[in-house]
C-alpha cells in the first residue's frame, strides 16, 4: 500500500515537483561543499573542565585557533581522576576524524598507548603538561610547565618564610605524572643546596580526591611530627591541606605553599601563603601554534617549556597573573 501511495504522490509533483527536487539537490550539493570548506577541527582534551587550571588553557587555544584557520572542539572528563574516560574521549575524537588532538594526560603511562595509536593513524598530537616518554617528532610535540623552576620557587618561598630553618611536609607526590615528580625532586634538591637547615619530615603520595588529601593532612596535624610549613604539589593536595589547616585553626600558624590555581582567594586573607600557578593560558596558545605547524607539515619545536608564576598577596592582582587566569575563551 505504502509504495503505491508514494508513487502516486510523486507523479502528482509534475513540473513543479521536478524544480523542487532540483533545488533540493542544489542545496544538498552546497551543504556538502560548505562542510568540506569548514575549518579543520582540533580536539582539546584537558584533564577536566570547569577549573581555573584548564579553562585558561581553553582561552589560550580558542583565541589562537582562528589565527591559523582552525576551530576548537573542547571536551574533557567530568573528574580529573577519570583516566579511562579521557582515553574514551580521545578515541571518540579520532573516530570523528578531527584534524589533530591536544591532550593533557591525567596519568602518563595509561595515555601512552592511545597517543601512539593516534600518531599511527596519522593524527598530529600535542601533549600538554607532562612528558609521556614518547619521543617528539613530525606529528608529536610537547608543551610543558617548567616544573624544575616551580620546585625551586616553592623551596625558596618556604625557605624565606621559615628563615632557613624548620621542618616541613610535602603532600601530593604523584608517581603517575612525571611533571609532579619533577616538582618534588627540584623542591628537595633546592632545599638541600640552599636551605640545609630545613628538614622534610613527612611525605605523602598524591590521592585522587580533595577529601582523601584532607584526611592525610588531618592525620599529619593530629598524629604526625610537628611541621612548620606544608608544601602541597597538586591542586587536590593544596585544597585538602587548606581545609585541614582551617579545621584545626592553623592557617596562619603553618604556612601553606601550594601548586595549581584552583584555590587562590585565601591568599588575599593570608590563610594560604602562596600558590605556584601554571600559565595554562600561554600553554594553550603555544599548543595550538604547534598544532597548526603540525597540520601544515612544517618544522616545529619538539618541546615548549612555559615558566610558572608565584602568586602571593603582593602579586595576586598583578597584570601577568590576571592574564594567566583569563577564562573568557569566547572572546575574539
Amino acid at each position: 500500500m505504502y509504495p503505491n501511495r508514494f508513487s502516486v504522490q510523486t507523479r502528482t509533483f509534475g513540473q513543479a515537483g521536478t524544480r523542487c527536487l532540483a533545488a533540493f539537490a542544489c542545496l544538498l550539493i552546497l551543504g556538502i561543499a560548505s562542510c568540506k570548506s569548514s575549518p579543520p577541527t582540533v580536539a582539546v582534551i584537558p584533564r577536566t573542565c570547569g577549573t581555573w587550571l584548564w579553562e585558561a588553557e581553553h582561552t589560550g587555544a580558542a583565541r589562537t585557533a582562528p589565527q591559523y584557520g582552525l576551530r576548537v572542539y573542547w571536551t574533557a572528563p567530568m573528574r580529573d581522576d577519570d583516566v579511562q574516560g579521557q582515553i574514551q574521549i580521545l578515541d571518540q575524537c579520532l573516530k570523528r576524524k578531527v584534524s589533530g588532538v591536544i591532550v593533557s594526560p591525567i596519568e602518563a603511562l595509561p595515555l601512552r598507548t592511545p597517543v601512539q595509536s593516534a600518531l599511527d593513524a596519522g593524527a598530529p598530537v600535542v601533549v600538554v603538561g607532562t612528558d609521556l616518554g614518547l619521543a617528539p617528532g613530525r606529528k608529536l610535540a610537547y608543551v610543558l610547565n617548567d616544573e624544575t623552576l616551580g620546585g625551586q620557587m616553592a623551596a625558596q618561598r618556604v625557605g624565606a618564610r621559615l628563615g632557613g630553618k624548620g621542618a616541613i611536609a610535602i603532600l601530593g607526590i604523584s608517581p603517575q605524572l612525571t611533571s609532579t615528580l619533577e616538582r618534588e625532586r627540584s623542591l628537595e634538591k633546592t632545599l638541600a643546596v640552599q636551605f640545609p637547615g630545613i628538614r622534610v619530615v613527612f611525605r605523602s603520595l598524591a590521592l585522587p580526591t580533595v577529601s582523601q588529601e584532607q584526611q592525610v593532612a588531618e592525620k599529619l596535624l593530629v598524629d604526625g611530627e610537628h611541621v612548620d610549613a606544608i608544601v602541597a604539589l597538586t591542586e587536590a593536595s593544596t585544597r585538602g591541606a587548606f581545609y585541614a589547616l582551617t579545621e584545626f585553626n592553623r592557617t596562619r600558624a603553618t604556612p601553606l605553599i601550594g601548586f595549581d590555581q584552583n584555590i587562590l582567594a585565601p591568599i588575599r586573607t593570608g590563610e594560604i601563603d602562596s600558590v605556584i600557578i601554571q600559565n595554562t593560558f600561554q600553554m594553550g596558545r603555544d599548543a595550538m601554534t604547534l598544532m597548526a605547524q603540525e597540520i601544515a607539515g612544517s618544522n616545529h619545536a619538539p618541546y615548549v617549556v612555559v615558566p610558572p608564576q608565584l602568586v602571593t598577596r603582593d602579586t595576586i592582582d598583578s597584570a601577568p597573573v590576571a592574564q594567566t587566569l583569563d577564562l573568557a575563551w569566547f572572546k575574539p
